[in-house]
This record gives structure tokens, sequence and C-alpha cells, in this order.
């Protein structure tokens, strides 16, 4: 089976009962003594509750024109989340949106947090069934607060189960995590059967989309139990649903198809269309499986079929995703092609309208389509496309981010890649890790490397496409990459280790072996003149290896053969390449040794680094400038006279395991600076992504600032919030440096892009000036140049 599937119980539902509350009998008397839009209303309630959701519209919109005549708003709000409720079964979410606002409005007008809150859970419902994920967590939290004054109620925990699946909708397990486990609770302490039961099997999926399966078959199991005792069908279709989709990770194929079929049975006796959608594209995936593509087609077909009808574009992208990976088995391309095309336009759509964080942990979910359909274009030699695709497939949200006016294409050309390249005057290399045949898609989980897809677009802009396996290989690809940082002693954390001996350092074999499989396969296609410009963009696992060390054949090092930049995508680099705006002379700002905040996260203190102090004050005297160092190097400081500057230095300790929680999504990395009575010196990733910077060049001179989080969007950390800022290009790291042969390096950079050396070439030649003092590679490797190469 080739990879890139969606694996089963991809979306976890909520079987809810909706926010539906029938009016008080003495109130309805109160309200009308006609009693006919009351009647009206009952009628609808009945109806709903046989699953007869147009009746029950029709009934409670007769109810809501009599309770409007009649001037009763507190049943006017109660009917029109009513309506909302509805819509949402029907799957109309525009309605659903509309009657909910109006709903939620008029409870705010009237002082009734109660009935707001009601109307403001089935608001998020509809928001995250329309793919509006971070509009869903606000609805959510905000119906949450309207319900403060409560302790515990079936309707916080019911809202804290939303919330959970709106923040798994987001990729954000933990918080789903946190917030299934508080509904689960408080339903139980409100006897709340249902909601409880829900909570548990939310609780499955959620840990098995972490691979965590044995806990994920205990909480569905629970769950399972819990919704069919208590009668609450509709909830126990949810979990065989979901529990087939465990056991289909764990290989167990009959067992997944027999717990899809009773979903399947279930849900169609309780008339839940958007269930039916779900297990029937979870059957194909499982009869796929078992080589039975004839009933795998038939299927995903029906669930497309349903998913279209239904206009839900998330769960009609993966039924397309799931269609196609079929299609490739069974050898129809083209249609799969077709089918990927649609599911990638329908994904960009739900990342629509979400920050830059959130885009993140979207799309890291949503990866494998992309994958899938580069898999399919390379199939049918259609090279270029593929190409296009795997652009289009590597950091959206930072592209889409730059392109937010609207005024810029995001959607990768070849053309315009090319146009990158000869520009530049560069070859561009641009790799694609593509997973093992039988790894299914889950979540954010990454499947082991199976095959590399590398193309080379030259000056001119010819392009040549190589396909690398990995087949046979006794490491795994990410493992390689561990090695080879291991085997030059990149294992600290901290700046100012010292200097390792070329004598002591360990075997660089995973350094040949990598260039045996990365480099030499288009060794060809690459320029013969090391001053050439030559463009990495790397993929995954391969952001972590240090490119400059890799050895050949001969011992020579990839940094003696080429000029090296790297960028995470092709379409960002071009983003970056708008005329310079410095002067003649450029402004520059340079921190060396700041006074080190405390980090309640470290143990222990972060220790002076001299070597940074010197180093800074060698630079800025480069610069005719004075270097900020010590208790001058506050935080407050820096971040007001980082806007002004073309060069940024910043010669410090970075830490790239600091989270910064201040917002709902996590990010890692932090630069350290003196703190001040008004901040703490961490100038964390999300800072500085907030910053509005126009620098030229910033280097941070510290560890493992190239580092982060590895997502579908790249890595996630210091280096993407400086772009984000506005920065033109970036020196990082890619581990602890040490302090002396840095020291050096840096000072040999600046000399060089005095010269008039462009900033590619500049660290070439420091790094081969530093080898000559510090041979080995942990001493003058770690540093690599992203962004814009053009001289200062």
């Amino acid at each position: 089976m080739l990879s890139t599937l969606w694996a089963a119980a991809l979306v976890i539902a909520e079987p809810s009962p909706r926010f539906i509350q029938a009016p008080p009998l003495a109130l309805m008397a109160q309200a009308a003594p006609e009693a006919s839009p009351e009647t009206a209303f009952q009628t609808g309630m009945t109806a709903f509750q046989a699953n007869d959701y147009e009746a029950a519209i029709t009934a409670w919109e007769t109810a809501l024109t009599g309770f409007e005549a009649a001037d009763n708003p507190i049943q006017v709000t109660r009917t029109l989340n009513a309506l909302a409720a509805a819509a949402l079964s029907l799957s109309w979410h525009g309605d659903a949106i509309a009657y909910a606002s109006d709903s939620a409005t008029l409870a705010q007008t009237l002082d009734r947090p109660d009935l707001e809150a009601q109307a403001l859970g089935n608001l998020g419902i509809a928001y995250q069934a329309s793919g509006q994920f971070a509009k869903a967590v606000d609805t959510y939290e905000q119906a949450l607060t309207r319900l403060e004054d409560q302790t515990e109620s079936a309707a916080i925990a019911q809202l804290y189960g939303l919330l959970g699946n709106a923040y798994e909708s987001l990729g954000d397990y933990d918080s789903a995590i946190a917030a299934q486990e508080t509904s689960r609770t408080m339903a139980a302490a409100v006897n709340a059967p249902s909601l409880e039961a829900t909570a548990q099997m939310n609780l499955g999926g959620l840990y098995s989309l972490q691979a965590d399966y044995d806990t994920a078959i205990t909480w569905y199991e629970r769950g399972i139990a819990l919704a069919t005792e208590s009668g609450f069908l509709g909830s126990a279709a949810y979990g065989f649903n979901n529990l087939g989709g465990t056991y289909q990770k764990l290989g167990d194929y009959s067992a997944a198809i027999a717990q899809f079929e009773q979903s399947l049975a279930l849900a169609t006796e309780t008339g839940n269309p958007m269930l039916q959608a779900t297990v029937l594209t979870n059957l194909g995936v499982a009869f796929e499986d078992t080589g039975d593509l004839e009933t795998a087609l038939r299927s995903h077909q029906a669930s497309v079929a349903i998913a279209r009808r239904l206009e839900a574009p998330r769960l009609l992208a993966d039924a397309l995703n799931n269609l196609a990976h079929t299609q490739l088995v069974s050898g129809a391309l083209a249609e799969a092609e077709t089918a990927l095309q649609e599911s990638v336009q329908l994904l960009a759509t739900l990342r629509q309208g979400l920050a830059d964080d959130d885009k993140v942990n979207v799309f890291d979910s949503q990866i494998y389509t992309y994958n899938l359909l580069m898999q399919v274009q390379v199939a049918q030699g259609n090279y270029t496309a593929a190409l296009e695709t795997s652009e289009a497939g590597r950091a959206r949200a930072f592209v889409e981010s730059f392109a937010a006016d609207d005024t810029v294409s995001t959607e990768p050309k070849i053309e315009q890649l090319q146009q990158v390249a000869k520009r530049l005057d560069a070859t561009i290399v641009e790799y694609a890790i593509v997973p093992e045949d039988d790894f299914t898609v889950q979540g954010r989980q990454r499947g082991q490397a199976g095959r590399v897809f590398v193309w080379v677009i030259a000056p001119d802009g010819a392009v040549t496409f190589e396909e690398i396996s990995l087949a046979g290989v006794d490491l795994s690809l990410n493992d390689q990459v561990q090695q080879s940082r291991s085997a030059i002693g990149a294992y600290g954390r901290t700046r100012g280790i010292g200097v390792v001996q070329a004598d002591s350092a360990p075997s660089t074999s995973y350094l040949n072996e990598l260039h045996e499989r990365l480099i030499a396969p288009i060794a060809d296609a690459l320029p013969d003149d090391p001053d050439d410009l030559v463009v990495l963009v790397p993929h995954e696992s391969l952001f972590y290896l240090p490119f400059a060390a890799l050895q050949d054949a001969d011992g020579n090092y990839l940094i003696e053969q080429h000029t090296l930049l790297t960028t995470p995508a092709i379409q960002l680099l071009e983003f970056t390449l708008e005329a310079p705006t410095v002067t003649a002379t450029p402004t520059s700002l340079v921190v060396g040794n700041p006074t080190m905040p405390p980090v309640p996260t470290l143990e222990g203190d972060l220790q002076p680094l001299p070597g940074a102090e010197a180093e800074a004050e060698e630079i800025a005297q480069l610069f005719q400038t004075k270097a900020i160092i010590g208790s001058d190097a506050t935080e407050s400081k820096i971040v007001a006279e980082m806007p002004q500057a073309d060069v940024i230095h910043l010669a410090t300790h970075g830490l790239l395991d600091y989270v910064d929680t201040t917002d709902r999504i996590p990010i890692l990395g932090a630069i350290a600076l003196a703190p001040s009575d008004t901040d703490d010196g961490l100038l964390t990733a999300r800072e500085i992504a907030n910053l509005s910077l126009d620098a030229q060049l910033v280097v941070l001179s510290a560890c493992d600032t190239g580092l982060g989080e590895v997502t579908g969007d790249g890595v996630v950390g210091l280096s993407r919030s400086l772009f984000a800022a506005g920065a033109k290009s970036t020196v990082v790291s890619l581990w602890a440096v040490p302090d002396e042969p840095t020291a050096a390096l840096m000072k040999a950079f600046y000399a060089e892009l005095s010269q008039g050396q462009n900033k590619a070439q500049a660290l070439r030649q420091a790094m081969l000036q530093t080898q000559e003092q510090y041979p080995d590679p942990i001493n003058w490797a770690a540093f690599m140049l992203v962004g814009n190469p053009a001289p200062l």
C-alpha cells in the first residue's frame, strides 16, 4: 500500500444533544394564552427528536413568527437557537450561524447568560463544522464565561467537550485532552452519562491520534459500554467508528471492519449522515488494506457523495484523499490527481481566516494530501507539477502570511520557481521526504522516510528530478540525521562549551553516508565553481542536517565545494528578495553577553558568556558602533532599537526548549537578554514575530537558534519568527556553538561582508577560515544562512 492515507477516525465528532431546552410550561402559559406558538414549538421538538429536521424547522419557523407577534423575546431566543440546532443537524451551516448569532445577540440584550451560552454553543458547533476552527474556540470560551457563576452543570461539561473537539481540529492535542478530561469529570459529577461517554470516546480518539493505542482502546471501550447501557446509540456509533480506526492502525483489519460496520448500522439507524460518510471512507481504507479494491472504491465513492451533499469541506477533503489513494493503488492515476486537486483546494479554504499559529497546526494535519498528490504526479512522470505541489505543501502558513493582502499569488507555479533561480543565478535543490508505503496518516504523526524526491533547478531554469530509495538502509533517515549530528559532537544545548579537538571527534561515517544518499545522486547537476550559489530547500528532519559538513568519498566537505543558502520554501525566499532599503553605511545593533535572566523551566542559572562579549565588541568596532553588554542589554532596550537596525547581531544564549504559553498555541524558543523592572529578559519567538523589523541581516550567535518544532509548515522557532517580523536574512545555528571558534567565525564573516562579498559567500569563507584553526565540524559547521544572500 502506498503512503499518505488518512486514517480511520480522523474526525472526532461530537454526538452531542444540541443546546435545546424545551420552554417551561408555566412560561409558555404566561407568554401566549392562545398557545399556538407553544404548540408549534412542541411540534418542532417532537419532529427533531424523531430526526425529522426539516419538519422541525417548518414548525419552529411558525413558532418564531407567533412569538415575535406576541412580543415574547425569551421564546424568540429559544426558538432561534432550536432552529440553529436543526440547521446543524442538516449541515446547513450558514443558516445555523445566522440563527445562533441572532439568538445569542437577543439573549445578551435580555441579560440571560444561560440562553446566550446555549446559543453560543450551537454557534461554535456551526463554526467548527464549516472549518472556522479558531472562531469555534473563541465562541466556546465566550459561552463558558457566560456560565461562570455555575460550578458544575451538564451545559458546562458539554461546552468543554465541544471546546476539546475544536482544539483537536486545530491540532492542539494537549489543550484538547485537558478540555475533554474536564468535560468527563464534570459529566460524571452531574450524572450526565451521554456527555461522560462522549468525553471518554473523544479521549480515545485523541490518544489514538498520538499513537497511544492501548490507552485509546481503553477509553473507547469504556465510552461505548456507557453509551450503550444508557441508551445513547448515537454516541455508541461514534465510539465504534473510532475504535475501528484504532484496530486498523494496529493492523487488525477484520476487527476494524467489524467495528466500522456496527458504527455504520447505528449511524443509519439514528439518521446521522455525517457519521455515515465518515464510516464509509474508513471502511474503504480498511477494505483497501485487505486488498479488496473494488469494495474500497465503492465505499469511498459513497462517502464522497454524502460529504458533497452535506457541503462539509473537511469531511469531503478527507474522503477525496482516501478515494485518490485507492485509485492510485488501482492504477487510475488521472482520476486520483483530479480527486486530490479538489481535496487540496478544500483544505486551503479551511485555513482561511486563521491566525498564523492556528494555520501552522491545521496545516500540519493536512500535509499528507499534498504529499500524496506529489506522488501521483511523479507516478505520471509530471515532475514539474510535482515540484509545484512540493512547494505548495511546505511553509503554507508562512507564505500565506506574506501574501495576506491578496496581491500575491500563494499558488506556486514552475515559472515563478524558475525565475527565483534565474534572479539569484543559483542552483536550487528541493528535497521532499515520502513516507514508507505502509504508513497510514493520523493526525500529525510522521511516517518513516521510504523515499526522497529531489528537484534541481539550474540557473537557466532547467529542472531535473531524482528519486532516491531508502530501502535496505539499517537506520531510518531521521536516525541517520541524528547520528550525523552526534558524530560531530552536537550534544549540548548551551553556548560556551569547550572547543572539540579533532583527535577526540567521533566517527563521521554518517556524514559520508548522507552525502552519498542526498548529494551524490545530483552531483552532476550542481555547479563546478565553488563560489556559485546553491540554495537548499530541506524537508522535515533534513532541517536538522548540517549540509555544510557532509563529506564525499574523498573526505571533502560540501562547504568546500559549494556556497550554500537555506530556505524553508522557494516562495519564501522570493519574498525576501525585495530591494534593500539600507543606506551606504548600514546601521547596526550589536549585543553580547547580557546579564542572564532567570529561566523558570531551567535547572540552574544561565552561565555568563565572556567570549560572546569579546565577539560583540570586536564586531561593533567593524560597524563603528558600541556593543550593548551586561545589564545594559535589557529586553526592553533591545526590542526598542531592533526596528531601526539594518544589521542585528545577538551573541547570547538561545533557549530552544523555552515554551511561550501566553497564547492558546505554545511556541518554542527564546533569546536571553538582561531582565529589567518591565520585562523578564526572555525575548520569545512569539514576541519576535510581533515586532516590525526592516533588518537585512539578523545574526543569532547562540545555540540551536536554527532549530525548533518541525511541522508541515517547516521549522517553527526563532528563525521563522524573525522572517515573520520582516527580516530579510538570518544566520542561525544548528547546535550549541563553542565560544572561541564562534567568535573567530563571526569576525571573519563580517570582515568578508565588509569587502563586498554576498552573505552566502561571506559565511562560506568564514567557515573555511575557521576550519583551518578549528578543524572539527562542531567548531565551524553549525551556522547556516537563511533568506536573501545579497551583500550589505
